[in-house]
């Protein structure tokens, strides 16, 4: 792996924009209190992160199919840059406002999901099929050492250089990025295109007909909900109430991501102890219990340990939904019902990320804990009681 130079340049390029995207993910909404003053400001900004997700990600798989990889690769990463270059002279002239902020990080992360969804195709042409699964590993370790390390890096940097040199910053490492993505020449031969509304048509009736993953969607929808909810609601007692500057915002932060970073060491072993099911509802119901203590405390070693355990915990439910899709879904469709669920998944995220900033302006920032906490425990009950599992232990996926 060590002498394969284009995955190892691919790699990079990956790298590169995972940094990018984690610390515009911090400084943003950040941004956006301080020119707004208000937590609706913030959580609009939060929000639109995810609306891309949601109308991109059912078309982006059949699009990457059809486009030659090393094209797209180029294109997505120079549109990063040239997104990052904008907003960077926006800041230097003081034209940026919520709407510009808002429009850039829906034409951002829509290319970056892009870029994303790429990823995997690049690796498997870019890696003997011996080597796939060291090179699958080494690219999520690398993501997530990247998604714990970013926060509190984000936090010190705009504590020493302030919005517009970091934006400058990022913008330069998207432009170097942009570069390198030249020398990755892969080998490949594109498939004969299929018609583009038959093979999404097919993707739903793939999703449709696995009820074990249908009835875990309608669950997440409401989960992922309660986090985006939450994770605002923490974002603004740590500046608002609790006055905290932005490098220890980011520690806080960063808290969740060493969590996260453990529990993915063990949460596969947890789950062929337990059950797939154990492991997806079990989780849930404990996340109300955190959101809780977070809405009960503002002692600031306890919100540490508080955002760590959030970190561990949904990490080890979300790896439960992974390996369930990676189990019940056939390689040929894998691809339209990753980007359909993946839509679906995010569905509840932006108005509820954005209630949770009218809450936190109305005086009423406990609420959003309160109320990612009884979303939570409904999911929880609608799983145990309507969808019939029971505590998640009786029967596990269909063989």
């Amino acid at each position: 792996m060590s002498h394969n130079r284009t995955f190892l340049i691919a790699m990079s390029v990956f790298a590169s924009y995972v940094l990018a995207f984690e610390l515009l993910s911090f400084t943003l909404p950040l941004l956006a209190l301080d020119i707004s003053g208000t937590g609706t400001g913030l959580a609009l900004i939060k929000g639109a992160g995810f609306i891309p997700n949601i109308i991109f990600a059912i078309f982006i798989g059949v699009i990457n199919d059809r486009l030659r990889k090393s094209f797209g690769f180029r294109l997505y990463t120079g549109l990063l840059a040239f997104c990052t270059a904008l907003l960077w002279l926006g800041l230097m002239r003081d034209l940026v406002s919520i709407p510009a902020l808002a429009v850039f990080m829906i034409v951002f992360n829509a290319t970056g999901y892009a870029l994303g969804n790429m990823q995997l195709t690049l690796i498997k042409l870019t890696v003997p099929q011996s080597q796939l699964g060291s090179a699958t590993a080494l690219s999520a370790g690398i993501n997530s050492t990247i998604n714990t390390i970013a926060p509190a890096i984000g936090g010190l940097a705009l504590l020493w250089f302030g919005h517009t040199s970091l934006t400058g910053g990022i913008t330069a490492l998207l432009c170097l990025a942009t570069l390198m993505s030249f020398a990755v020449r892969p080998t490949e031969t594109l498939p004969a295109p299929t018609p583009f509304w038959p093979a999404l048509t097919e993707g739903w009736q793939a999703f449709r007909q696995n009820r074990e993953l249908a009835t875990i969607a309608i669950a997440v929808v409401a989960t992922n909900a309660a986090t985006g909810t939450a994770e605002v609601g923490l974002l603004l007692k740590l500046k608002t109430d609790l006055n905290l500057d932005t490098f220890t915002i980011g520690l806080v932060l960063a808290s969740a991501g060493i969590g996260a970073v453990i529990a993915a060491t063990f949460a596969s072993q947890l789950r062929n102890r337990i059950g797939s099911r154990a492991a997806f509802l079990w989780p849930i119901a404990i996340l109300a219990a955190i959101y809780l203590g977070m809405m009960a405390t503002n002692a600031l070693p306890l919100l540490i340990l508080l955002s760590f355990l959030e970190g561990a915990t949904s990490t080890i439910s979300i790896i439960a939904v992974w390996s369930t899709r990676q189990e019940t879904v056939a390689a040929k469709h894998m691809g339209r019902v990753a980007g359909l669920t993946t839509a679906i998944f995010q569905l509840g995220m932006p108005p509820m990320i954005l209630l949770s900033g009218i809450l936190a302006d109305t005086g009423h920032l406990w609420a959003t804990f309160g109320a990612a906490a009884a979303i939570n425990i409904l999911a929880a009950l609608y799983l145990i009681y309507i969808a019939k599992w029971g505590w998640g232990r009786p029967r596990d996926l269909p063989s």
